[in-house]
């Protein structure tokens, strides 16, 4: 008589899959106090950025894009140069390459983009705001409809809206910190009083802490946990919001939680097409002036 078979299903422990990536991160973090010691403190940066680019290379599918470069506007606005943007591989997302490996990605290809840092300063949040208010003012894109529906390269609008949102095209920001040790809620204070949300990072990661986000107080009243992936919407009644922190005892669950909502706006994001004639006209410089008509030189 052959064994009984255990035919239960069993809970899996998934955040324990995030151990292997989470230790991998934890090397790199150490590796950059070495190297920063030597006096190299451009290499020790670019060692975590890497770490944490590669993660995220390795783990979404084939369609996102990984990079470090430049975001730029069919009117060649360009934003500085970002630790790592998520694009999609499909869009042409790659605008130019130079020859030290410089990337320039056109703006409607991207889905989000974060800034690295292998420990806290608070100097940090202020230059993240920096960023993203000039983005945020001088590079342009098209917002995709509530009601349209991407059908894989074209698409159609719906009659109602498939977001509550103004616009399916978010551009999601976030910081990665390695080391939190020196953080303070009195450093990012002010700036979550005062500043307009649309400015803040839709999320920090603070890998030995926790995450910071924001949620709905009225549903977590009613025992229930929900995420704003998107604050800058928030316009009415922004007191039934609040910015908290999700704390963890273990990296991998701070890693994973930062996965999985990144995977979110991912899921839920619909990016328009870039316009290459546009972005060439811009580039060369293509205008009225230097036009010759062919039938004007004809015998």
């Amino acid at each position: 008589m052959s064994p009984t078979r255990d035919t239960a299903f069993r809970k899996i422990s998934i955040d324990t899959f995030f151990n292997f990536e989470a230790d991998g991160i934890d090397i790199a973090k150490n590796q950059v106090k070495l190297i920063h010691n030597t006096g190299d403190i451009v290499a020790s940066g670019n060692q975590f950025e890497i770490s944490i680019r590669n993660f995220f290379a390795k783990k979404l599918p084939e369609k996102y894009y990984i990079s470090n470069g430049h975001i730029i506007d069919s009117s060649l606005s360009s934003s500085p140069q970002l630790d790592l943007i998520i694009a999609d591989n499909f869009r042409t997302p790659i605008l130019y390459k130079t020859y030290d490996e410089t990337e320039y990605l056109t703006f409607e290809s991207i889905y989000a983009y974060a800034e690295i840092k292998s420990s806290w300063d608070k100097k940090y949040i202020d230059d993240f705001i920096t960023t993203r208010e000039r983005m945020f003012n001088f590079l342009k894109r098209d917002s995709v409809d509530p009601n349209y529906i991407d059908t894989g390269g074209k698409g159609f609008l719906l009659d109602l809206p498939t977001t509550n949102y103004p616009c399916k095209n978010p551009l999601f920001g976030f910081m990665f910190i390695g080391d939190s040790n020196n953080f303070d809620f009195k450093h990012i204070e002010a700036q979550y009083k005062f500043v307009d949300w649309k400015f803040l990072p839709n999320i920090i990661c603070l890998f030995d802490k926790g995450i910071v986000v924001n949620i709905n107080k009225k549903d977590l009243d009613n025992k229930v946990f929900k995420i704003n992936l998107y604050p800058e919407f928030i316009s009415e009644n922004k007191e039934d919001n609040e910015w908290i922190l999700l704390n963890f005892d273990k990296k991998r669950s701070a890693l994973g939680t930062l996965y999985y909502i990144v995977l979110e706006h991912l899921n839920t994001c619909t990016l328009n097409n870039p316009n290459m004639l546009e972005y060439m006209q811009n580039i060369f410089e293509i205008n009225p002036d230097n036009i010759d008509f062919i039938n004007d030189f004809s015998l």
